[in-house]
């Protein structure tokens, strides 16, 4: 069995030789011809392959490659069995014969992206136009986290995250495990489809998450299907696979069950906090901070502003059960939304009593300081999502919010997230219903 993991290896395959490479390296193909989800490499080109990624390499014909491995990376010849390269890719030309949707489903690094990759690659030999969904909220390759994006792609690629989404959708969450982040990603792709195919799109591939096992996630992917309605659906899981043919028997939708590499260059919960944090950097590199007029600003899904505002009569009984006046405050049937000064310090006991007062169930106690980091989209005067921001600072006194992004021209308004940044860009984890 051939293994490698020293800086420098060259490498004679046979025809048909498959090997597999971890990255990071650099393959270089001194003679002939070789493979890699479709993309063929040819003598005197190169191809990087990245830290976080592992491919079946495929001499096309008898070749020689040279490949430079960085720190992790390796080579391996893989065991009967391990790589599924040439049963992808057999199955991969029918879907293509199909064209239209195609949603591709499997558990986390199950080879989802790569398979995607590999149909676009061949989709794009056909000389057809493709739309790519990336539909992952929490691993997303098109846009930041926490978004869902569509790429129009007419280039050939391994690596995914070299491409910025065309459209994006803001959805808030990094995980579609709510019903309403859920609700989100389904409407979300399902306009994104819409629009793929408006601008002439043969084949539509639908990326999804790795979140696959429960009872709640075949729920979840099962709507998802339904309300997408696909040509082709792509199951890389063989068990689960029978569970949606059962429930998709006798549709228009064929299915095909497919396996998944026995060994994959797996991402760890590090791995994958890393790879969030540098895809928040990479939008704002060159961001710059703005600041608006609240007043002329339209803000969404945020608990303060999108509730019944408090009269003043109503915020001056306030400061009689918790010594405080609220700067703003929000009620809804059932709960109550206060924005505190800085230097507030309210007790259980107070909160209790003005739930009480109030009645309602629940008080969201907010601070001017809270919301930095809060992650927003901004939209423009169709309510479409055109940039990211991340939340500086907010002054009622002065009925401005400051907003670090790249985005330059006119907006309109906000969409507020659930996720929130530090000064690293690295994301909090769970925060509050009501961050702002």
């Amino acid at each position: 069995m051939l293994t490698a993991s020293s800086l420098y290896s060259k490498i004679t395959l046979l025809s048909n030789k498959i090997i597999r490479v971890c990255g990071p390296a650099k393959i270089v193909v001194d003679e002939g011809c070789i493979r890699i989800l479709g993309v063929n490499i040819r003598k005197g080109e190169d191809i990087i392959i990245n830290r976080y990624r592992s491919y079946a390499v495929k001499a096309v014909e008898d070749s020689v490659i040279s490949i430079i491995l960085g720190e992790g990376g390796s080579i391996e010849e893989p065991i009967e069995g391990e790589e599924v390269i040439d049963i992808w890719e057999k199955a991969v030309y029918e879907i293509i014969d199909r064209m239209g949707r195609v949603v591709i489903i499997g558990a986390t690094d199950s080879g989802k992206t790569s398979l995607s990759l590999l149909i676009s690659n061949i989709a794009i030999d056909q000389k057809l136009k493709v739309a790519l969904i990336d539909g992952d909220i929490g691993q997303n390759d098109l846009a930041p986290p926490g978004f869902v994006a569509l790429k129009f792609i007419e280039r050939k690629s391994i690596w995914l995250r070299q491409f910025k989404g065309d459209i994006m959708r803001f959805i808030g969450y990094l995980t579609p495990s709510t019903p309403i982040s859920m609700s989100r990603v389904i409407s979300s792709i399902l306009e994104l489809v819409v629009i793929a195919e408006k601008m002439g799109s043969n084949i539509i591939i639908i990326n999804t998450d790795g979140w696959l096992g429960d009872i709640s996630s075949i729920e979840y992917k099962s709507t998802l299907i339904k309300s997408i309605k696909p040509q082709s659906l792509v199951v890389l899981d063989e068990n689960f696979c029978k569970a949606f043919e059962r429930q998709f028997y006798g549709t228009l939708t064929k299915i095909y069950c497919l396996p998944r590499p026995r060994v994959v260059r797996e991402r760890n919960r590090v791995d994958r906090r890393e790879l969030r944090k540098v895809s928040y950097k990479t939008y704002f590199e060159h961001a710059k901070k703005l600041c608006f007029d609240i007043g002329k600003l339209s803000i969404s899904n945020s608990c303060l502003f999108n509730g019944i505002e408090l009269n003043d009569e109503e915020l001056q009984k306030i400061p009689s059960v918790i010594k405080y006046k609220p700067l703003v405050a929000s009620r809804y049937e059932d709960s109550l939304v206060l924005l505190l000064s800085d230097n507030a310090n309210i007790s259980n006991e107070d909160i209790l009593k003005l739930k009480t007062y109030m009645n309602v169930n629940d008080i969201y106690i907010l601070k001017p300081s809270m919301v930095k980091g809060i992650l927003v989209a901004l939209v423009n005067d169709k309510y479409e999502e055109v940039a990211v921001g991340i939340i500086d600072s907010i002054d009622i006194d002065n009925k401005r919010l400051c907003i670090f992004t790249e985005y330059e021209s006119d907006i309109k308004g906000i969409i507020i997230g659930r996720i929130k940044l530090d000064e690293n860009f690295e994301d909090k984890g769970k925060i509050s219903r009501c961050p702002l």
